[in-house]
């Protein structure tokens, strides 16, 4: 548990400065470096608190889609997938973005994507080229 000791800085014994600081609850990462190796966020060099959230660098690709209540070819876009935990999260998220918006799945939800994709005969065979 934290505690809040209290020191006399040298060159002035009339001031107190407190043993913990908002780095030691939330640490900022010196020299844009993160505790996530997955990271390429340069914290401390964001002009934005929600620019502070780790992201991975992301794969981008091209693909045709459409809603589930569309029909017909879809349309080609660029997605991007990759990796974002909040500052506030627990936990990575995969994060699958399209234009304008996008879906989050927790960890445990790409697993089992990832499984069902691998694993899953009928879809297997479906997505064969």
């Amino acid at each position: 548990m934290p505690t809040d000791d209290r020191v006399a800085l040298a060159d002035d014994p009339e001031k107190e400065v407190s043993g913990m600081s908002e780095d030691d609850v939330r640490p900022r990462h010196s020299n844009g470096r993160c505790a996530f190796a997955w990271c390429t966020t340069l914290h401390g060099e964001t002009t934005h608190p929600d620019d502070e959230d780790h992201r991975s660098a992301g794969a981008g690709f091209s693909a045709r889609l459409r809603g589930v209540d569309e029909s017909g070819r879809g349309a080609a876009v660029d997605v991007e997938v990759g990796i974002l935990r909040r500052r506030d999260d627990t936990e990575n998220w995969l994060v699958i973005e399209v234009g304008g918006g996008g879906l989050a799945l927790s960890a445990e939800g790409a697993r089992e994507l990832r499984r069902a994709l691998a694993d899953d005969p009928q879809i297997r065979e479906a997505l064969r080229p």
